[in-house]
């Protein structure tokens, strides 16, 4: 199967009501390698959080994915394909590696951070995910939600207690049912997706999806002839809308045409 060719853009802002950015993202368009982050914690603990969770992800990820040997993790679900196995490990690797900096240092005692990851290839997308940032997928007019929020309001929803609907408008919804690093081991979430010509990924923090309702989400990315147009547009949007909370977006869009290696990936990375 031929590979296609990937647009890659991400943009991170602080908003316009928070002092500092919390968020953080990584992309490695060598070896397909998307990440979202949204610290938590007081002081400087949230950014300090999701930036060791992405760097991290970020480091292993390319020794496991793109060195001269492809790396498979002892342990583990055996019963999953590598490269889901690949991502858990690194998560795993990521959650120890915040768990224990927050230990050794009491200024940073209870800091955590959501984490959505994704490893594309050719023809397929791996996930994993901890938290409420989000991985959407733009395919023939639609916008699906690909993860599942770590959150109480949408455990409500999934027991059908509160309808989405009232989720989005709950004062609960920061509230986190698992996260990154607040605990010593972590359940992380994987799945694969395949993954065609034409479709777009979105990996965003909830500072996008509070502010910006889903339909305009999709509206944006289907009428931006960029990833990179696309991720400038969600991101004004939601300051538009507000901006209560820091907000990234990564979007990747897989282009039609022939096979151009690994230096067919285009991206660019914008950060503030």
């Amino acid at each position: 199967m031929k590979r296609p060719a990937i647009d890659i853009a991400g943009k991170t802002d602080k908003g316009c009501v928070r002092e500092r950015n919390e968020d953080s993202l990584a992309v490695d368009p060598a070896i397909g390698l998307l990440v979202v982050a949204d610290g938590m914690g007081g002081h400087s603990s949230g950014e300090v959080a999701s930036r060791l969770a992405v760097d991290t992800i970020l480091e292993y990820g390319r020794k496991m994915v793109g060195g001269e040997k492809l790396i498979v993790p002892e342990g583990g679900r055996e019963s999953l394909p590598i490269r889901l196995r690949q991502l858990e490990y690194i998560v795993q690797i990521a959650n120890t590696m915040i768990f224990e900096k927050a230990r050794a240092f009491p200024k940073n005692h209870g800091m955590g951070t959501t984490v959505v990851a994704v490893l594309a290839d050719e023809k397929s997308l791996g996930v994993a995910h901890v938290g409420d940032s989000r991985l959407y997928l733009y395919r023939a007019q639609s916008l699906q939600q690909l993860t599942e929020d770590h959150s109480l309001v949408m455990d409500q929803v999934r027991q059908g207690v509160i309808t989405k609907e009232q989720a989005e408008k709950s004062n609960l919804q920061n509230i986190l049912t698992r996260a990154l690093g607040t605990e010593e081991k972590v359940e992380v979430d994987v799945a694969e997706h395949p993954f065609f010509a034409g479709d777009i990924l979105l990996l965003c923090s909830d500072g996008l999806t509070k502010m910006v309702p889903e339909g305009e989400i999709a509206g944006m990315l289907k009428a931006s002839a960029t990833s990179a147009e696309a991720a400038d547009r969600l991101v004004e949007a939601a300051r538009e809308a507000g901006g209560a909370d820091n907000i990234t977006a990564v979007v990747a869009k897989a282009l039609a045409g022939p096979s151009m290696g690994l230096k067919g990936f285009l991206w660019r990375l914008f950060e503030k």
